[in-house]
């Protein structure tokens, strides 16, 4: 099902088939799997309302039957479908309340891959809420439980999370160095999404270093493979990231050739109703090209189009300032002033300093030229606000920058000290199975001294000596694994290899104790007691 789009006839009978198949079941657990995994579909897609509110009534419907049935887990998972829910439609304080409820629920259960998913959602609502340090120590959270659940995908998941932070704050290179761990965890258990998805991050972080050649590249291996899984979907992924990059970055006639060489970028975007969104590329083309008048045209077509959408205010800014950019190249002042208000009303909505400086900055200049100038100071002040604010964030940038490398020493420190904690224990538990061995001999001896029954010692002395060389192999375990690297046939290959080595002396060393025992101790004890009388 999720091989397919949500508006395609073939992903609506599939989820009709699902949902049949699970209530005919009469599985409970079945049923709010189906319902909970419909349901993360739909409101997966952000900024499209009719989609997500779709998947709050499947949302709906799983918690519904997970309540009635006492399935805790599956109400940790409605709850964290309604975060993310209430995240799409900006009510952050909801979302964060039903992700605290997650955690509660997940944290009574004891369970350390809910644990992980509750504590990935909330650094989602952290991160809308521009708390970096509480998504910092969410995602360490996500983490921790992740390696403790020992599920392979919800470390790989954890580790690309991770790196998406680090590229957020512009740490590229621990970026990389987490989506190459990612991409190498994903491989262990041939977790293809996983391995697609680290391929895409390093292919895009490469592009923002100004890596073009690099960068393309890892899209290239992440679009074969998208290929090979056979998910129409992930291709499409990377021919936008390459479109938007071209376009955004590299040159609009680049843009343009590689739109026309896939087709199938023109059938998503005509399906999804978003075909203004090509008007505004030709706008760069024309603009770049000098032809303004025709860039103009071009986005006078987009505009209905554009403000039509709910919400999506940082879109609007952008279009809105491509707008005043056009006005100011063919100097028409007097519009371009108009469009610059509307476009500080969008930066506003939006509460983006960025946006807000830049908008003061252009304001300042364009009163300047129209002659505005007590109205220009005024809004150069105002920049200048901004400006230190934005300095102000700057600085508190390095403090986070500080703190987070304070919270990796300590995660750092906290593993180390759990490393030695279990290297303490086992310790101590070698020495408690050295003493049992070295017990079980001792007690074999006195019952060689003292006449028993051969067969009782033969018995006892074929246990003990397993005791003994299985303790040996147990020994050399570790290092096994070090050698091996844990590869199945390697491990087999030298456990193989040095029990051909231990079996013999193993039954050497049985023959000639147990004879000992049973025959000479005997014969010692007589001459002992000879001696004596």
């Amino acid at each position: 099902m999720n091989r397919y789009m949500l508006d395609e006839n073939r992903f609506d009978s599939l989820k009709n088939k699902l949902i049949a198949e699970a209530e005919d079941s009469r599985d409970r657990s079945l049923i709010c799997m189906t319902y909970d995994q419909i349901a993360a579909t739909y409101i997966g897609y952000y900024a499209r309302p009719d989609f997500y509110e779709q998947g709050k009534t499947y949302a709906d419907k799983g918690l519904q039957v997970a309540t009635e049935s006492g399935l805790d887990l599956f109400k940790v998972a409605s709850y964290l479908r309604f975060a993310r829910y209430y995240l799409n439609k900006s009510q952050n304080q909801s979302a964060l309340d039903y992700n605290n409820q997650a955690i509660s629920l997940a944290s009574a259960m004891g369970s350390d891959s809910l644990l992980c998913l509750a504590y990935a959602s909330i650094s989602q609502t952290w991160n809308e809420l521009a708390n970096k340090l509480s998504e910092f120590q969410a995602l360490l959270s996500e983490r921790n439980f992740a390696e403790k659940s020992k599920n392979q995908y919800l470390i790989a998941q954890s580790l690309y999370e991770l790196g998406r932070f680090y590229e957020s704050v512009e740490n590229y290179e621990k970026a990389k160095d987490l989506y190459i761990l990612c991409k190498e965890e994903a491989e262990k258990s041939n977790d293809g999404y996983h391995i697609f998805e680290s391929l895409r991050a390093l292919g895009k972080t490469h592009l923002k270093q100004k890596n073009e050649k690099l960068g393309i590249s890892y899209l290239d291996k992440a679009n074969h493979l998208g290929d090979s899984l056979g998910i129409g979907s992930l291709k499409l992924q990377i021919n936008l990231d390459l479109l938007n990059y071209y376009f955004n970055n590299s040159d609009p006639v680049k843009g343009f050739v590689y739109l026309n060489q896939h087709p199938e970028l023109m059938d998503f975007i005509r399906r999804f109703g978003i075909e203004f969104q090509v008007n505004k590329l030709y706008a760069v083309l024309e603009s770049s090209n000098h032809k303004y008048d025709s860039a103009l045209y071009y986005l006078k077509l987009a505009l209905p189009f554009e403000y039509a959408q709910k919400g999506n205010y940082s879109e609007k800014y952008g279009f809105t300032d491509q707008l005043a950019s056009t006005y100011h190249l063919m100097h028409n002042y007097a519009e371009e002033y108009k469009t610059l208000l509307l476009a500080k009303k969008f930066a506003d909505s939006a509460q983006d300093l960025f946006l807000l400086k830049n908008v003061f900055l252009d304001l300042d200049s364009v009163n300047f030229l129209l002659g505005n100038y007590k109205l220009s100071q005024q809004y150069l002040s105002q920049y200048d606000v901004y400006r230190d604010s934005i300095e102000s964030l700057g600085k508190q940038k390095d403090l986070l920058s500080i703190e987070i490398q304070n919270a990796n020493k300590r995660a750092e420190q906290q593993k180390k000290e759990e490393e030695e904690n279990k290297r303490a224990r086992n310790n101590i538990e070698y020495m408690g199975i050295t003493a049992v061995i070295a017990t079980v001999f001792i007690i074999l001896v006195l019952l060689g001294v003292f006449k028993m029954s051969p067969a009782v010692i033969k018995g006892l002395g074929f246990f003990a000596f397993i005791f003994l060389f299985e303790f040996i192999v147990l020994l050399l375990d570790d290092q096994i694994q070090e050698i091996t690297h844990g590869e199945p046939w390697k491990v087999l290959a030298v456990k193989i290899f040095i029990i051909s080595l231990l079996l013999p002396l193993h039954h050497w060393l049985e023959k000639k104790m147990l004879h000992y025992l049973t025959f000479k101790a005997h014969m010692i004890k007589s001459k002992l007691f000879s001696k004596k009388t």
